[in-house]
């Protein structure tokens, strides 16, 4: 038996659920457990929620971070069948209340080959087929191998994507040209994706589409925070996790870093796979979980009036110099190769204020070992001189002639940047993992049988995705068994 300490929790602090971590999955995992009247603490090491999916102020400006865009916008065609909806319902928030703005249109480019999209599937096929049109039927009969395929299934084969697009088409470009926005907005492998999340994020992307709500990611966050008061979800913030305390197969408590335990009956951890696995006491003889190696920096510009009027039309744009589509961990500090522009503005319709401020966000890979060795004066240095060159680098993938980009930066009011440090700092995934480890647990399941994973190392990605994740576990985990 455990030793107990006079710290220890006594029968009255015992919970139900304790979850370890305030980002989406746990955020949605602890609403859903408390509309059934379990009693539920969530732990967040932050005094702010949302993970890296919040937002922060700045100069007097509202950030979001993370959020580029809501995938999986339910359109005409999807209804009531769009994952959106069903984490809305599930959630008990109206659609209607997010406020979604949809994208205008989007664009990947490889070198001087354009492929655009918008929220009308139709279209992208219509584009594909003229900028491809020998690939017309291989494509279509991938759309019909994705179809079949149970990419949703918790057993889902952890197929290569680069393989099956390469025995499903003859041009090597649209396989790199598709692998390039599910790489970016969800792969924790490098310079591949499983077969599984590419189906997903292929049809959150394309086959129903982006869409921002109206106040960003606040219009996810402050409904689920404020179901967590009505429901009496407790919350504890600026409360680190010090160790997860194990007896055999199951998990005995939690004991925070003020030296205070906690016990529950069931334990859901959103930290991440191997994150959890370090936790542990005793540790686990043997890693469960391969450490990520993709990381990203994303530097944000603030300029002056709308981007329509830059010429700049389209909402995301994924970028690569070359037809070769490289995803992974840079030998540098930053790889300008390849990346994604998002003009947040260019969701919905154009603002009439003359005196608005817009934002440009450029996202690259980038090395977490090279910034993380860096001193804070280094750091702080290294971070100036990429906003620049980032910014530069992603002027060139704009219609902008030469002649507006001086003009464009003495009407940028100010930049602000975040590093593979800071995904470290509000994650804790390591590595600065943006997507956590390429070792997946679907089902949420681990060796104990009362701690479960749900978020990034579930492996359902995106907004959208860390979110059903985090509901899923609650639903098959703990309120099927009640």
């Amino acid at each position: 038996m455990s030793t107990v300490s006079p710290k220890d929790s006594t029968a009255d602090s015992h919970y139900d659920v304790i979850i370890i971590g305030a980002g989406l999955s746990g955020l949605s995992s602890a609403v859903r457990l408390g509309m059934f009247g379990l009693k539920v603490l969530l732990l967040e090491k932050h005094y702010i929620v949302g993970g890296l999916n919040s937002f922060y102020a700045k100069g007097g400006r509202k950030f979001d971070v993370g959020l580029h865009a809501l995938t999986n916008f339910p359109s005409p065609s999807s209804g009531k069948s769009s994952p959106l909806f069903k984490l809305c319902r599930q959630l008990r928030i109206p659609l209607d209340s997010l406020a979604l703005q949809e994208q205008t249109s989007s664009r990947i480019t490889f070198g001087t080959t354009d492929l655009r999209f918008t929220n009308n599937f139709d279209f992208f096929i219509s584009e594909i087929e003229r900028v491809f049109p020998h690939e017309q039927e291989r494509f279509h009969r991938l759309l019909s191998k994705m179809e079949n395929f149970p990419a949703y299934s918790v057993d889902a084969e952890e197929l290569s994507t680069r393989n099956i697009l390469a025995e499903e088409l003859n041009d090597p470009l649209l396989a790199e040209m598709l692998l390039c926005p599910t790489c970016y907005y969800g792969s924790a492998r490098e310079n591949d994706i499983d077969f599984p999340t590419f189906v997903m994020l292929f049809d959150a992307i394309f086959k129903q589409g982006l869409a921002r709500p109206e106040k960003g990611i606040r219009a996810l966050l402050d409904p689920l925070t404020s179901k967590l008061k009505e429901l009496g979800v407790e919350r504890k913030m600026n409360t680190p996790v010090k160790a997860v305390h194990a007896e055999e197969d199951r998990i005995t408590k939690i004991e925070l870093e003020n030296g205070e335990y906690l016990t529950a009956t069931h334990y859901i951890s959103t930290c991440g796979g191997l994150e959890t696995e370090t936790l542990l006491q005793p540790p686990p003889q043997t890693k469960n979980f391969e450490i990520g190696r993709f990381s990203i920096i994303e530097s944000i510009s603030v300029f002056e009036g709308h981007p329509k009027a830059w010429g700049w039309d389209e909402t995301v744009v994924f970028f690569n110099d070359s037809d070769s589509f490289s995803y992974n961990e840079p030998k540098e500090l930053v790889d300008l190769h390849s990346g994604v522009i998002c003009i947040p503005n260019n969701y919905g319709l154009p603002s009439l204020d003359q005196k608005q401020e817009s934002k440009l966000r450029v996202t690259h890979p980038a090395n977490y070992s090279l910034w993380s060795a860096l001193n804070e004066e280094s750091y702080a240095g290294q971070k100036k001189i990429w906003e620049g060159k980032i910014l530069e680098n992603g002027l060139r993938y704009l219609p902008t002639i030469k002649e507006k980009v001086a003009k464009f930066k003495s009407k940028t009011r100010m930049t602000d940047t975040f590093t593979p440090r800071t995904i470290k700092k509000f994650t804790s995934h390591e590595n600065g993992a943006l997507y956590g480890s390429p070792t997946k647990r679907r089902d949420g399941a681990t060796s104990f049988q009362n701690l479960f994973l749900a978020g990034t190392d579930q492996g359902y990605v995106g907004i959208v995705g860390a979110m059903l994740g985090g509901i899923a576990v609650a639903n098959n985990q703990i309120l099927r068994n009640l």
